[in-house]
């Protein structure tokens, strides 16, 4: 009977243990649910990078017009004014510039691409390797407006890609990149890094 009773008190006290772990589990889970929740709120997932933005609506979000347009790019000593539109693929930069899918949209590194010739083809790109650092280039989006200061002109390999990764975290920056003339397997970039007023 003693035995018994002593049984029941440790099964009791067992399953008041695992009540209580799951009450405090689901608690927590909770908390911390609510305050993701709360540091998400103006948090968009675009092309597969957390980008912060300030939102009033959920209509903000879309960052395509009607168009298919995401945003401007504006040179001004080239006289340059853009549409963007996501992705590089051939069909997109016969008419627009191009946006990398795997580079930020707006903080970050933002990749563009567009063609620097061709008789069938838009290639607003022609002029790039006139820039020089200290030009000013502008980026457009719903998203908002920014500034940018060419830094640096480079050649790369066409299979470079690491020029669409963000460089640095605590500065907006963006690259441009065209073909070379006569040389498929180089790329021409022009890296921009944003200016604050």
């Amino acid at each position: 009977m003693e035995k018994n009773k002593i049984k029941i008190i440790i099964l009791s006290s067992m399953i008041g243990i695992i009540f209580l772990s799951t009450v405090i589990s689901t608690v927590v889970t909770t908390i911390s649910n609510e305050n993701k929740k709360d540091n998400n709120d103006n948090l968009i997932m675009v092309n597969n990078v957390l980008q912060d933005i300030t939102v009033d609506s959920d209509d903000d979000i879309d960052l395509q017009d009607e168009n298919e347009v995401i945003g401007i790019l504006e040179i001004p000593k080239l006289e340059l004014s853009a549409p963007i539109k996501e992705g590089i693929e051939q069909e997109i930069l016969a008419n627009s510039i191009g946006h990398f899918n795997n580079s930020s949209i707006w903080d970050g590194n933002v990749c563009l691409a567009s063609h620097n010739r061709g008789d069938s083809v838009k290639h607003y790109f022609d002029r790039i390797n006139e820039l020089v650092n200290g030009d000013k280039i502008i980026y457009k989006t719903k998203l908002g407006e920014r500034s940018y200061q060419v830094i640096q002109t480079k050649e790369i390999e066409n299979t470079d890609w690491s020029i669409t990764e963000n460089k640095t975290k605590d500065k907006n920056t963006i690259t441009l990149v065209t073909c070379i003339t006569n040389q498929p397997e180089k790329r021409l970039c022009v890296i921009a890094e944003e200016k604050i007023n």
